[in-house]
């Protein structure tokens, strides 16, 4: 038996979204009972509360009240609002945000508050397999992160305590280690798809360079003309940018020369 086996497993959330929809599906896979899916629009929790055998409501009032765990998954700048204006809880109220603090939540009646963010992206289309996400807790005392602790045990193998600015530098770093690398991405699939080129050939590559960046500094394995200082290179993708995508060729120049910069930096 573990350490969450001794909670009341029901968990309620408060949101429909991506990843309210990949969490919720974890704890349920993983024995818990989602009991209730709320979401401003009704629809929207039906459609995630229907595949859970959930309670949907578009109402925060009607949130049922003894619950072991109420999760807040929302937009940064609705959460300490719609925490205003929660029913008094039996049970543990967490927001899922990276860089939203712990005390947004304190105004809510609850039996304890914290917070449950899963270092991860997500989206409706593609549920995410829990067990080798992070997630990182923390808790408005020692009992609430050592009950929410357990409880991410029963989803993940993977749980990190991280206060809420560690959480807030995690989240940036996190901005640039997925969403910039996703939007480089992009425009390399941009350039690709004008010039008649099959983005997939790319796959390999990406590959080699992500598995590479986690053996030591990822800034020791760069490559490319802006590391070699390759000038004349350069030039001519600057050049071919120019003829094609100007918003393109500044963001060029911009990384080339924060590459160059990393390069000659001893950090």
């Amino acid at each position: 038996m573990t350490k969450a086996d001794s909670f009341n497993r029901d968990v309620v959330f408060i949101g429909a979204g991506n990843l309210a929809t990949s969490l919720s599906v974890a704890f349920f896979n993983a024995g818990w009972r989602v009991v209730q899916v709320y979401s401003r629009t009704y629809q929207s929790a039906a459609t995630l509360a229907n595949r859970l055998n959930a309670e949907p409501t578009a109402t925060l009032n009607s949130l049922i009240p003894d619950a072991q765990l109420y999760v807040v998954a929302l937009p940064d700048s609705v959460i300490q609002t719609v925490a205003e204006q929660l029913p008094s809880l039996k049970g543990f109220l967490v927001h899922t945000s990276g860089s939203t603090s712990i005390e947004v939540l304190s105004v809510a009646d609850v039996l304890g508050y914290g917070v449950f963010y899963p270092l991860q992206t997500f989206s409706k289309a593609r549920l995410v397999e829990f067990k080798n996400v992070t997630v990182c807790i923390e808790g408005n005392s020692q009992a609430t992160l050592n009950a929410l602790s357990s409880i991410a045990q029963a989803i993940t193998s993977s749980v990190v305590a991280l206060d809420s600015e560690k959480r807030r530098w995690l989240h940036l770093a996190a901005v640039f280690a997925s969403n910039f690398t996703n939007h480089m991405l992009a425009a390399a699939y941009r350039i690709a798809e004008q010039n008649g080129v099959d983005f997939k050939i790319f796959e390999p590559l990406v590959r080699e360079t992500v598995s590479k960046a986690f053996l030591a500094n990822p800034k020791d394995f760069q490559t490319g003309p802006a590391v070699r200082f390759d000038q004349q290179t350069m030039e001519q993708h600057l050049s071919m940018l120019g003829f094609s995508d100007l918003e393109l060729q500044n963001i060029y120049k911009e990384l080339s020369l924060s590459i160059q910069n990393f390069a000659q930096s001893k950090k």
